[in-house]
C-alpha cells in the first residue's frame, strides 16, 4: 500500500480499473485504518490523485454552462505532508506558502555571487585566476535554459518545499569537478538516494548512498554519488527516505495548509452560491384541505437541475421561473462566523513561523516603515544570508575552489537593509584607522602592521619599517608631537560631523 500511494502511475492507472476495483479503490481511500482525509479540499480534486489526467476543476468551464466546477470523481485524499508529492501540490495550491517560498527566493537572490580570493572578506577582492575565471562563466550561465538568477532562484524554491536541492554538476569524461560545462537542478520529487546499508560506520558518502536514482520525462537516470552534491534546508534526516535526504519543513505544517484550502474553498463556495440561503418547498392550492404535499423525489431533482441555470455568472440567469407552484422559505446565515480569513491568517503565520519568514511582511496592513525596515533586516540576518553562506559552501567543497585559493561568496552589503549597517562600519574604520595612525606616527607598529590590522595587503620590506627610519632621519620630539596633534584634530573633527540620529 506504501508504494501504492508514494506512486504516480498508479494514480493514473486507477481509470482503467474495472468498476468493482474502483469501489474496492473508495474504501482503501477511505479507510479508518489509513491516514487518509481532506488535505487540498475538493479544488485538489482530480489532480491529487489523478494528477495530469484529470481536469484540475480550476479551468473556468465545465461543458455544462457553468463557470467553474471544483467536484473531482474521488474524494480528495490526505497522503500527509511527508510525501514529494504531496508537497508539490502544497505549493501549487496553497498560495500563502508559495507567497514566502517565492518571497525567500527572490531575496536570496538580490545578493551579487562572484568568486573572490580565499580568506578575504569579499567585495574588491575579486580572484582573476583561471579556475575563477571558468567558474565564473559557469555561474554566468549555469544551463542553456537558466541565468544564474533562474537557476538559484529554483535552488531556494526546492529547498524550501522539498527540504533539499540535488545540484548535477555536467563534467566531461576525464576532467576535474572545476571544468564543469553546465548544472541542472534535479527535481527532488523525483530524485531517490538507494542506501548501501552502512549507515552508521561509513566514513565518506561513497560508504553510505550507493547511488543516486532520477526519473524525468520518462527517462532513467543512475548517478554516482560523487556526480552530484546536494543543498539542504533542514536539520533532520527523513526517516522515510532512509535517512539519506533531509526532511521538508512542510512536515508538521499538514493542518495549517488544509484549513487553508479548506477556507480558500468555503469563500469561494459561498461567493459563487451564497451559503444557505434558503430551500423551497411544495406551494398547495388554496383550496386545498390536505394542506402541504411533499415534492417528490423527481420533481427535486428537475428543480436543482433547473436551478443550475440561474447565478451570478455571464452566462447565467439572474430570476428563477417554475412550472409548478413552490414556496420560498429565507434563512439567515452569518459569513462572518464561518472565520474563513482569520483562518487563512493563522494558516499563513504558522507557514511564517516554520520557514523563519517575518509575518508582518506577509500581512503587512498594519505595518509600518519602521517595522517592516526592521523585519527585512532580520530577515536577510537570520534566514537570507545563513541559508546562502552554507549553500555556497557546498560549491566551493565541490568545486575545490579553496585549493586554487578562490571561494564563492555572495555579497548583500549594496541593499537598502544593509547601508546603516555600512555607514556603522565606515565610522568603525574611520577610528580604528586614526587609533592606528597615531601608533605608527609614534614608532609603536609599522604601516605593514598598520595594514594587516585592516586586513589588506602589505606592501613588502619597505613596509617592515617605522615611521621615522622609512622618513630617513629620526624625528625630533617636537615633530612627533605636532604630527601626533594633527593626527587627534582630525579624528575630533571627524566625530564632531557625524550625524546624529
Amino acid at each position: 500500500m506504501q508504494e501504492f500511494i508514494e506512486s504516480v502511475e498508479p494514480y493514473e492507472q486507477i481509470q482503467l480499473m474495472g468498476t468493482q476495483k474502483r469501489s474496492l479503490f473508495k474504501r482503501m481511500m477511505a479507510g479508518p485504518s489509513a491516514f487518509f482525509n481532506n488535505m487540498f479540499g475538493t479544488i485538489g480534486q482530480g489532480s491529487t490523485l489523478l494528477y495530469g489526467s484529470r481536469d484540475p476543476g480550476f479551468i473556468p468551464k465545465d461543458g455544462n454552462g457553468g463557470t467553474i466546477r471544483l467536484k473531482g470523481e474521488f474524494a480528495a485524499s490526505w497522503l500527509g505532508l511527508q510525501i514529494p508529492l504531496q508537497q508539490l501540490y502544497a505549493y501549487d495550491f496553497c498560495y500563502p506558502l508559495s507567497s514566502v517560498v517565492d518571497a525567500l527566493a527572490e531575496s536570496d537572490i538580490s545578493g551579487l555571487t562572484d568568486i573572490y580570493i580565499a580568506g578575504t572578506k569579499g567585495k574588491n577582492n575579486l580572484s582573476l585566476n583561471p579556475v575563477a575565471k571558468s567558474m565564473r562563466k559557469l555561474l554566468l550561465q549555469p544551463n542553456p535554459l537558466q541565468t544564474w538568477e533562474q537557476f538559484r532562484g529554483q535552488q531556494v524554491v526546492y529547498k524550501k518545499v522539498f527540504g533539499f536541492c540535488p545540484v548535477l554538476p555536467i563534467v566531461p569524461e576525464g576532467f576535474g569537478p572545476e571544468d564543469a560545462t553546465s548544472m541542472v537542478n534535479l527535481p527532488p520529487w523525483l530524485f531517490e538516494a538507494v542506501p548501501t546499508g552502512d549507515l552508521i560506520y561509513a566514513s565518506n558518502i561513497q560508504g553510505i548512498v550507493k547511488e543516486y536514482k532520477v526519473t524525468v520525462m520518462g527517462k532513467s537516470f543512475t548517478l554516482q554519488s560523487d556526480q552530484v552534491f546536494i543543498l539542504e534546508d533542514s536539520f533532520v534526516q527523513n526517516y522515510k527516505r532512509n535517512y539519506l535526504l533531509p526532511q521538508s519543513r512542510l512536515v508538521g505544517l499538514d493542518m495549517a495548509v488544509s484549513n487553508i484550502c479548506a477556507a480558500m474553498e468555503a469563500d469561494n463556495v459561498l461567493l459563487r452560491k451564497k451559503g444557505p440561503l434558503g430551500f423551497i418547498s411544495h406551494e398547495p392550492p388554496a383550496s386545498s384541505i390536505s394542506g402541504h404535499l411533499p415534492m417528490q423525489p423527481r420533481e427535486k431533482k428537475r428543480l436543482q437541475n433547473a436551478l443550475q441555470q440561474y447565478g451570478m455568472g455571464w452566462d447565467q440567469f439572474q430570476y428563477v421561473i417554475s412550472r409548478t407552484p413552490t414556496r420560498w422559505n429565507p434563512m439567515s446565515y452569518n459569513v462572518k462566523e464561518l472565520g474563513t480569513k482569520e483562518t487563512i491568517l493563522a494558516g499563513a503565520r504558522a507557514i511564517c513561523q516554520r520557514f523563519k519568514y517575518p509575518f508582518v511582511l506577509f500581512e503587512d496592513s498594519d505595518a509600518t516603515f519602521s517595522n517592516q525596515e526592521s523585519a527585512h533586516k532580520k530577515l536577510f540576518d537570520t534566514n537570507v544570508v545563513p541559508n546562502n553562506t552554507r549553500d555556497m559552501s557546498k560549491y566551493n567543497a565541490f568545486f575545490k575552489l579553496l585549493e586554487s585559493n578562490c571561494k564563492i561568496m555572495t555579497d548583500y552589503s549594496h541593499l537598502a537593509v544593509f547601508q546603516e549597517d555600512a555607514l556603522n562600519e565606515g565610522r568603525a574604520r574611520a577610528y580604528r584607522d586614526q587609533g592606528l595612525q597615531i601608533e605608527y606616527l609614534n614608532d609603536i607598529i609599522t604601516k605593514n602592521q598598520w595594514l594587516e590590522q585592516l586586513d589588506m595587503e602589505m606592501i613588502g620590506p619597505e613596509g617592515d619599517k617605522l615611521y621615522s627610519q622609512s622618513a630617513g632621519k629620526l624625528l625630533s620630539d617636537q615633530q612627533k608631537a605636532d604630527q601626533i596633534k594633527a593626527a587627534n584634530d582630525q579624528m575630533n573633527a571627524t566625530n564632531q560631523n557625524q550625524p546624529t540620529k
